[in-house]
């Protein structure tokens, strides 16, 4: 039997032989599977890939539900003693380890910059199986054994390599951390991140070493804070189900010691019930844990959804392209069967060709979706924390990319091989034209792919529409802040360069009145809490003349400010006053609430005057006045909406770390930028200077996640109805030539240019009405499974509907009467000639 071989030289020269057939068909298919390469890429590296660590399936991560009665600093965070008694008692577990990621001032040299640090248990790297791939790693016995006496480095792989050459000698050398002298003790092993896919810190440091590394914040011995993520790997015959089973009996004991201790013995009998009915959560985590990943991963599922209807849209754009081709090569099958080529030959021989078209696409392909993750992860927030993502194609990808390419050129090889092949050798032998068989059924065929397209099409633009709309409608959400464009931010930490939190004070105090000073500044203010940044502190809240009741929520969401705030973002004053600086202590005296929390409290009576205290206990001191009340603004985001709010002075011993400035002003804002920059290195040469941005650019971060959507569903529904009209245009076309003769003889016997008009775009509406009796109601169906993206949205919106209706009505339309106008405009004795 002959080889494959000759199919595929045979392949190559007829393709070449009709180069704009082969370049519309490569193209189509490399916008489908580029487009899904591409977010098959991020789903791959945020979803699927496992960590490179020893046996990642037997990796958990532990965490609680309910309420906690503390404060809270991260997802999924517990509190250090509970991790301390699952390393003592969980003998099912080979190792608990944890871990908690921020920001560091790493000074080498004399030079200082800010990275990302990670501080973890002593067991960690053991834990995990990861190697030194210089020096040496944590271990318990060397690093997890004194409070604040472990000042070690590790540094991670990537970041020895572009900050330090590479050089082994590294290992040994002092560092300042946070202005605290430290030593590096080695790297860790090449590809190992950590425990999450998007997100890797630059250096790990022991986690006794919290005071250093969190200034004003240790929590080490706090049963009431919840900072670090903990995780743990099973011992060989261990499940998830049989480990949450005797988790939960530690965690329920640790609970009922924890009862007794001071920190809950104002709590009332249904916190303490709602407390004792806290359960552990236990999780599969063999590809780690990600913030990106919970943010990003059901736009992602979304998104690849959208892209798998563009590839099909695509592969019936190019079934359509062969059935016309394979009706313009009738003749030459034909003779191949004749002279002795069976059926099955010159199917194989098309399939070659569908699949030499679909290895181009995917060729092309691999470029357009490099280009489209890298604008892709554009719109990801970094907030200050270097992104690990890549655009560059792995062997996975290549892999998907070319097992896409197969599966596509059978998908819209198939059927018009077949096709092609039901021939009547006698009647195209003798030129019949017209009377050749199978012309009919290439023309049902096309018809029906182009009614895919149409219902495809419908799809993906009802989406488009849909978050669209949402994005419009979050980026449209009063903010309550004046002015967003010319407001710029940024952020510091002078805490993280060894300040006490008196200098920290003073340095905060002279910066203010710096840029304050600066020319073009109208106005500038201080805030703990950056708004709009998905960040929050809340507390609860005692209220006078309130009596808290059983279950109800007494959380405020708390900002501590400067003077002058309220006027720097332009939020009306409603009551009372702002701040001053006379209200600045060593305890909080005065607050500023917001109108929605005056109203819950208060109802249309005046807060000012009324006072209030941290906690929701029978003890709670009422020593705050309220001394002002100012509009509703946002504070987290467009989609968590209005909060009661508080607000106190910020210049307190109380309330050390990092800080937002903002600043409005009369210049464009990348002079205002390099101003602040300078005004700060004027201060301190080695503070960094983070997330500089205006409050308009990070709104837009913020709902990155919709943006994206939104940005990409209208993309992929331009793109679909593109190649719809582009398979609308071909069939009416091949109906047009296939019908010129009957056209010559309608126009002979009488018939107007406007009847034969009528007569094709009749053809053009059924099509166009069977797509949309597909795509309607199948886009209505599947709509229930995107509202939770939405912002109020109805996804059964019947005016948003029509609306799309008439898009795609119009440029089928439009589509379809180009070549309806060319039928019209015939010459009838031309075309009684014709064939």
């Amino acid at each position: 039997m002959r080889g494959i071989g000759p199919d595929f030289k045979y392949a190559l020269r007829t393709l070449a032989r009709s180069p704009l057939f082969t370049l519309a068909a490569v193209f189509s298919l490399a916008l489908g599977i580029g487009a899904n390469t591409a977010i098959f890429t991020l789903m791959d590296q945020l979803l699927l890939r496992l960590l490179p660590v020893k046996d990642p399936a037997q990796l958990v991560m532990i965490w609680s539900n309910g309420p906690h009665m503390g404060n809270n600093n991260g997802d999924r965070a517990q509190s250090y003693p509970m991790y301390q008694a699952y390393q003592k008692q969980a003998s099912f577990f080979s190792h608990v380890f944890c871990r908690y990621l921020d920001s560091a001032s790493l000074s080498v040299d004399g030079q200082t910059e800010r990275v990302i640090s990670e501080m973890v248990s002593g067991n960690y790297f053991d834990a995990l199986g990861v190697k030194p791939a210089v020096g040496r790693v944590f271990s318990p016995e060397l690093d997890d054994r004194t409070y604040k006496g472990h000042p070690t480095v590790v540094l991670s792989y990537d970041y020895w390599l572009n900050r330090f050459g590479g050089k082994a000698s590294i290992v040994g050398q002092k560092v300042l951390v946070n202005n605290y002298p430290m030593t590096i003790v080695g790297v860790s092993a090449p590809g190992f991140l950590g425990l999450d896919p998007a997100r890797s810190p630059q250096i790990r440091v022991p986690i006794q070493m919290a005071p250093i590394m969190t200034p004003g914040r240790d929590s080490m011995g706090e049963y009431r804070s919840q900072w670090i993520q903990m995780f743990a790997r099973l011992k060989p015959g261990e499940t998830v189900d049989t480990a949450r089973g005797k988790l939960q009996a530690i965690f329920t004991r640790q609970l009922e010691y924890e009862s007794t201790l001071p920190g809950l013995r104002t709590a009332s009998k249904y916190q303490m019930d709602r407390f004792f009915k806290r359960k552990v959560r236990l999780e599969q985590a063999s590809n780690g844990y990600s913030d990106i990943r919970n943010d990003f991963g059901k736009a992602l599922i979304v998104l690849m959804s959208m892209v798998g209807l563009v590839l099909l849209i695509a592969c019936a754009n190019v079934a359509g392209l062969l059935v016309a081709r394979a009706v313009a090569r009738q003749k030459e099958l034909a003779v191949r069967l004749a002279i002795g080529a069976s059926r099955k030959q010159l199917i194989r021989q098309l399939l070659v060709e569908s699949l030499l078209l679909s290895i181009g696409g995917a060729l092309l392909g691999i470029v357009l979706s490099v280009w489209t993750i890298k604008g892709l992860i554009g719109f990801l927030p970094e907030h200050g924390t270097p992104l690990m993502l890549t655009a560059s194609p792995d062997l996975r990808i290549l892999l998907f990319n070319l097992l896409l390419a197969v599966l596509t050129g059978l998908l819209f090889g198939v059927a018009p091989a077949f096709f092609a092949t039901r021939i009547d050798q006698w009647n195209v032998l003798k030129d019949a034209g017209g009377a050749v068989s199978g012309t009919g059924g290439g023309v049902r065929l096309r018809k029906i792919l182009v009614t895919a397209q149409v219902a495809l099409s419908f799809l993906l633009l009802a989406g488009a529409a849909l978050f669209s709309r949402s994005l419009g409608n979050l980026k449209g959400t009063s903010t309550g802040i004046q002015g967003m464009s010319n407001l710029v931010t940024f952020q510091v930490n002078p805490s993280l360069n060894g300040y006490t939190v008196e200098r920290e004070k003073a340095f905060y105090q002279e910066l203010l009145a710096n840029v304050r000073g600066l020319p073009g500044v109208q106005t500038a203010a201080v805030a703990s809490v950056p708004i709009l940044h998905g960040w929050e502190w809340d507390s609860s809240m005692s209220v006078e003349g309130h009596q808290n009741k059983d279950g109800e929520d007494i959380q405020a969401f708390m900002n501590a400010l400067s003077p002058g705030y309220f006027q720097t973002m332009g939020i009306p004053v409603l009551e009372g006053r702002d701040l001053r600086d006379s209200d600045i202590g060593d305890d909080v005296k005065v607050a500023v609430v917001n109108r929605a929390f005056s109203e819950y409290y208060f109802g249309k009576g005046s807060p000012i005057g009324r006072h209030i205290g941290f906690g929701g206990g029978p003890d709670t001191k009422l020593s705050i006045e309220i001394v002002g009340m100012v509009e509703n603004t946002l504070y987290e985001g467009p989609r968590e909406g209005v909060h009661r709010q508080v607000f106190v002075p910020r210049f307190q011993s109380k309330f050390p770390g990092s800080v937002a400035y903002y600043v409005r002003g009369s210049m464009d804002t990348k002079s205002m930028m390099a101003g602040l920059r300078e005004a700060v290195r004027r201060l301190d040469p080695r503070l960094p200077l983070y997330e500089v941005t205006t409050l308009e650019n990070q709104l837009d971060q913020t709902l990155s996640t919709e943006r994206i959507i939104a940005a990409l569903s209208i993309a992929f529904g331009c793109l679909a109805t593109l190649l719809a009209a582009i398979g609308l245009y071909g069939v009416m076309a091949f109906v047009a030539a296939r019908r010129t003769r009957e056209v010559g003889l309608r126009m002979a016997l009488g018939a107007q240019p406007f009847d034969v008009l009528r007569l094709m775009m009749r053809e053009v509406i059924i099509l166009l009405v069977a797509g949309l009796a597909v795509g309607v109601p199948s886009a209505y169906a599947l709509s229930k499974y995107i509202s939770s993206q939405m912002f109020n949205v109805k996804v059964n919106d019947p005016w948003l509907g029509l609306a799309v209706i008439g898009l795609l009505a119009g440029v089928a339309l439009l589509a379809g009467f180009l070549p309806a106008r060319r039928a019209s405009t015939v010459d009838p004795l031309e075309a009684l000639r014709y064939e």
